[in-house]
């Protein structure tokens, strides 16, 4: 067995201090790697940059020479058979939903941040021991053996695990057939306890009721309610940790659905991610980047169907849930990486600009293309007698509760074997996920089988949608339509000084700033519209509807 035990001697300093105990042979040579990313985020992440003040002893007290022989590789050779002792610093200031950040008030760590991988021997048991006896509510999302002691099967389940030591931690509890929930808030509560562990509740219940089981006997909601604006979350086989603030703005409805549509979305990752996994992260290899193409089925489907459970379990009514997704809409609409990128090849990329806005037109986002090409997938299935919900239980059957990893041809196949004609669908995945093709006019067409109407409405901005120029609130140009003729006028970071918004001038004036010369351009007037906002209403039920409400 390896132990780490955890204290924080000056929580202010916001360093923790680990020791690392390990039971070694005579001249045996153990390799410590420390991940460079975590679960949930395909991104270096570099954790190494957090330690300082490693150290090795041997039994005696001796200290061991060690080498680094990568950023985040250090190796040792022991000079006697008995108990060697790892300790090292970590620095525990980042407060999101996988990260790690220590005060006076709570001792917060995403344990892949800063727990090595001990090579050889990934697959022993791990014990966690917290000596932090100014922080006594704790909680861990591995098995609890003992007041402050928790015990991992091995390292994957390690780097899959967060804790939380606090001095006022508030506990809540429901159960859903044999699976207990536990919600842990640190911070502030300023909601309904009973509404939320209702609304909570609900849509367990559906998520279980269409997969079948839970995969887990247990699992943690661990909240992050923050004095200050922030939004995050990140999933884990027994809980999640979601960072969300202001925590005062919760009293607001508005804001309550933000952090219900982050809970069900992270609560689906228990089954799709977490246990339904591609081939190419099962096992994590948390040293190197690990690349796959499977980010529409990991973050698009695990996006469309967050909010959508939200709605079938009742938690959402429709027009709530026709207002979250025009926000998806809205993302996807104004980006035109799908002429340049497929959401396979951005998927691909998520190591090198999947989380930045990046160069204008790449890529395509994985979560909001992810859901329209869901929604699509969906609609097509539910005309066909089947459903998105009903192939992700086969893959949970399939792949998921036997911990097999999947291939992106095994998804594709069960959605096509679900068609007796399987040429719409096969059009589908050729065109829009492997493909290039613009899939607005599609989804349009598919939405009013639902009786969802799409409509496209402009907003008083003459510059964005009858010329397509973008600015923000100082008049710097943001984005160019790259169909519109001013496309090859203006530039991005050229700052508006001065604008007709007459709409009777047929070639209307612009005087921009660009790096410290006043330019002047007539606009051509042209008969398309750009950038359009799209408007969600329902305008009828019909049999299709209901299904996919069911």
């Amino acid at each position: 067995m390896l132990r780490y035990t955890v204290q924080s001697k000056i929580p202010t300093s916001q360093y923790i201090q680990l020791n690392l105990l390990l039971d070694l042979k005579e001249t045996e040579h153990v390799k410590l790697q420390l991940p460079a990313w975590r679960a949930g985020r395909y991104q270096i992440a570099n954790y190494a940059q957090n330690i300082r003040g490693f150290a090795i002893k041997n039994s005696a007290g001796v200290k061991i020479p060690f080498q680094k022989t990568t950023k985040d590789l250090w190796e040792f050779s022991s000079d006697s058979k008995g108990p060697y002792l790892i300790s090292y610093e970590y620095y525990c200031g980042k407060m999101d939903g996988g990260s790690a950040w220590v005060d006076k008030e709570q001792i917060y760590i995403n344990l892949v941040n800063c727990c090595f991988d001990v090579l050889g021997k990934s697959e022993e048991e791990i014990e966690i021991i917290l000596d932090l006896p100014e922080f006594s509510c704790q909680t861990c999302t591995l098995i609890q053996k003992s007041p402050s002691i928790w015990k991992a099967k091995n390292f994957q389940m390690l780097a899959d695990s967060t804790i939380i030591a606090s001095k006022r931690l508030i506990h809540w509890e429901y159960q859903v057939q044999k699976t207990q929930f536990h919600i842990w808030i640190q911070g502030e509560v300023h909601f309904d306890k009973n509404l939320f562990l209702n609304r909570f509740k609900s849509f367990s219940e559906k998520l279980i009721q269409d997969f079948g089981e839970f995969p887990e006997s247990e699992y943690h909601f661990i909240f992050q309610l923050l004095p200050y604006s922030h939004y995050h979350g990140v999933e884990h086989r027994r809980g999640t940790v979601i960072t969300f603030g202001p925590a005062e703005s919760l009293k607001d409805p508005i804001q309550m659905e933000e952090l219900l549509g982050v809970s069900c979305h992270e609560l689906y990752h228990a089954w799709n991610v977490c246990r339904i996994r591609p081939k190419e992260l099962l096992p994590y290899d948390f040293s190197k980047e690990t690349y796959t193409n499977a980010g529409l089925i990991l973050e698009g489907v695990t996006t469309y169907m967050g909010d959508l459970y939200l709605l079938k379990s009742g938690v959402y009514d429709l027009p709530t849930y026709l207002r979250h997704f025009e926000k998806v809409i809205a993302r996807e609409s104004a980006n035109f990486g799908w002429r340049n990128y497929t959401i396979q090849e951005s998927s691909f990329d998520l190591w090198l600009d999947g989380y930045i806005g990046g160069i204008p037109d790449r890529k395509v986002n994985i979560y909001t293309r992810g859901a329209l090409l869901a929604i699509c997938m969906d609609i097509l299935l539910l005309k066909n007698g089947s459903a998105l919900a009903t192939v992700m239980t086969k893959m949970w059957e399939q792949f998921g509760k036997p911990f097999l990893g999947y291939e992106i041809k095994d998804f594709e196949n069960l959605i096509i074997e679900q068609f007796q004609d399987k040429s719409e669908i096969k059009s589908f995945f050729t065109d829009f996920v492997q493909g290039y093709e613009d899939l607005f006019p599609f989804l349009q067409s598919l939405l009013s089988e639902i009786g969802i109407e799409m409509k496209e409405v402009q907003t008083e901005d003459r510059l964005l949608h009858q010329f397509g120029i973008r600015t923000n609130r100082d008049g710097l140009v943001t984005q160019i339509h790259p169909d519109a003729k001013a496309y090859f006028l203006v530039m991005k970071n050229d700052k508006v000084l001065n604008f007709s918004q007459e709409g009777s001038s047929e070639y209307p004036e612009l005087l921009v700033s660009r790096q410290d010369r006043t330019l002047k351009f007539s606009l051509e007037k042209d008969p398309n519209i750009y950038f359009p906002l799209f408007q969600l209403s329902q305008k009828e039920i019909n049999t299709l509807t209901e299904k996919w409400l069911a």
